[in-house]
């Protein structure tokens, strides 16, 4: 894409190329007499795990790392950002960390989940605990959030907003967690107005869906034409091509995972808050307390501080008191267990599960 969409996007997004630098530390042991005990006491090495390019994407692997060095400072852990250069190899990126005697490693995504599962068995005694996955097998922990939670109360907002009755959703990959974010979309969408049109797009059929800006701008470009006025996007460092579009359109948008509220002042009406930070806090949190790594926590929702929507900086009033007011009642409502936001799906066609 080129002119003004793409210039938009650069303006937005702050790719670069990312250097990581291995930080080892140097555990003198000593030898005999000089051995010193403070000195030879083992720090709990982390290693996190984030998609190639993962860096600034002003989303979920931005807030994974904001999440391992909060809990560095916090619990005096040494924690390791692993990146793999490409999606091409993650395996040998993988096996190299593997041999590096971390005590567990957290991926970000299902995108290497069958590589875990590879080098999973070769190191029976390193835990991996991999975010978006439901996965329980051995020495693997899915860590799972409930989108569909924060999804609905979009969905009930964007219905609301809609003066075509048309919105539409921008996913990154037909994968399990983000029909979570569709499916609650859905969900409260209708539950706002029957009479709801949602239409939905995916970006790819594989996990560069969640990387490719420009043509999330294109799908977004023509959902706007074809007669949405609103659009949740659910699609990572994609999302910023969504976002470009809807400033280009002055359309509405809806941000997910961080806050993208002053992105597009007065046209995102709020951000689906996914505190990926704050679950990898949580994790290192739990281990480091008591070691014992079956009791991390396996599931986030509003109800855990882990999902939530943004406070409406830049449109509270253009949406008005009276639908703020409604949209915390449900909030209520689903933390009570009153409201429910997700319905059944088979995650057995999903892939990356």
């Amino acid at each position: 894409m080129a002119g003004e969409g793409s210039e938009i996007i650069r303006k937005i997004s702050r790719y670069g190329f990312i250097v990581i630098v291995l930080c080892f530390c140097c555990l003198i042991n000593g030898c005999g007499e000089q051995t010193n005990p403070k000195l030879s006491d083992k720090k709990l090495r982390i290693g996190l795990m984030i998609t190639p390019r993962g860096l600034n994407d002003q989303g979920f692997n931005d807030l994974a790392f904001s999440g391992i060095q909060s809990a560095e400072r916090k619990y005096g852990i040494e924690s390791v950002l692993i990146e793999p250069a490409t999606m091409a190899d993650p395996e040998a990126s993988l096996r190299f960390f593997a041999a590096q005697k971390f005590d567990a490693i957290i991926a970000v995504g299902v995108a290497f989940l069958n590589d875990i599962r590879t080098i999973a068995k070769e190191h029976p005694d390193l835990n991996f605990f991999v975010i978006d996955a439901s996965i329980d097998e051995g020495n693997i922990k899915g860590i799972t959030f409930r989108e569909d939670e924060g999804s609905f109360l979009c969905g009930y907002l964007g219905a609301k907003m809609s003066r075509t009755g048309k919105i539409g959703f921008v996913g990154g990959l037909k994968i399990e967690v983000i029909m979570r974010f569709l499916n609650g979309f859905k969900q409260g969408a209708l539950f706002a107005a029957s009479g709801s049109e949602v239409i939905e797009k995916f970006i790819a059929d594989d996990f560069s869906g969640f990387n490719k800006p420009d043509l999330a701008n294109t799908i977004a470009t023509e959902l706007y034409k074809d007669g949405c006025d609103v659009i949740y996007h659910a699609a990572g460092a994609s999302g910023l091509g969504v976002i470009a579009a809807a400033l280009k359109a002055k359309k509405f948008v809806i941000g997910v995972d961080m806050n993208q509220d002053s992105m597009a002042p007065g046209l995102v009406l709020t951000s689906m808050l996914k505190r990926v930070d704050f679950v990898v806090e949580d994790i290192v949190k739990t281990i480091s307390e008591n070691k014992n790594y079956q009791s991390v926590q396996r599931s986030y929702g509003i109800s855990d501080g882990a999902i939530n929507i943004t406070d409406f900086q830049f449109t509270a009033q253009l949406i008005g008191d009276e639908l703020i007011g409604k949209l915390n009642n449900l909030k209520k409502d689903i933390v009570s267990g009153k409201l429910h936001t997700s319905f059944p799906a088979s995650s057995s066609s999903y892939p990356g599960n």
